[in-house]
């Protein structure tokens, strides 16, 4: 076996969320506060800090650091697009939202998919 000292002291790649991330496919609308330009899509996944939401759109422009105002379930959550991806806009939440929140979001898709 073969040592290398050098890496003994490196910084450990880790990455954990701070927040356990729900998977949902839960209709909604994407509003951007400043030009009240309004994408409709489907929140893919929620957390206490943040979600991912897919517009219904073929190609997705790049923003990032945008507010914005997510429409889901009758809720009205702010926040910032902090990325986007070819799976939609990673959304970080002006605060963190409660169990109880999550649990009515995941619920609205739950009611939705009985009703179909």
């Amino acid at each position: 076996m073969k040592l290398n000292p050098i890496s003994l002291f490196r910084r450990k790649r880790f990455f954990a969320r701070s927040a356990e991330r729900h998977a949902c496919q839960v209709q909604g609308e994407l509003v951007l506060t400043d030009s009240m330009v309004t994408y409709e899509g489907r929140l893919i996944n929620i957390s206490a800090g943040g979600a991912m939401f897919r517009p219904r759109l073929a190609y997705l422009m790049h923003r990032r650091d945008v507010e914005i105002e997510l429409h889901i379930a009758g809720k009205a959550i702010a926040g910032t697009i902090v990325a986007t991806t070819p799976a939609g806009f990673g959304i970080r939440f002006a605060g963190l939202l409660d169990q109880k929140s999550i649990a009515d979001i995941l619920a609205a898709q739950r009611d939705l998919a009985q009703a179909a």
